[in-house]
């Protein structure tokens, strides 16, 4: 799923709104509900933020547009 998103569409042309729409209602949370994160992966990888991955699109609060891409844990 992750892969086939970043290679069909530039995360940072996106804005937040348009991520939601394209992959749903967020599945997780990263220090804010302007910040759309999604479990991704096997629920075997654990962070501070739940069960899995956490694939993370980091929005500007004033733009709603995608700053950076990211999972926590670093997916190795």
């Amino acid at each position: 799923m992750t892969a086939s998103f970043l290679r069909k569409y530039k995360a940072t042309d996106l804005s937040r709104q348009e991520v939601e729409a394209l992959l749903g209602d967020p599945t997780g949370y990263y220090y804010s509900d302007t910040n759309p994160a999604y479990f991704v992966g096997p629920r075997t990888v654990t962070s501070v933020h739940g069960d899995g991955y956490l694939w993370v699109f980091d929005a500007d609060k004033s733009t709603d547009r995608i700053r950076r891409v990211f999972f926590v844990p670093n997916v190795k």
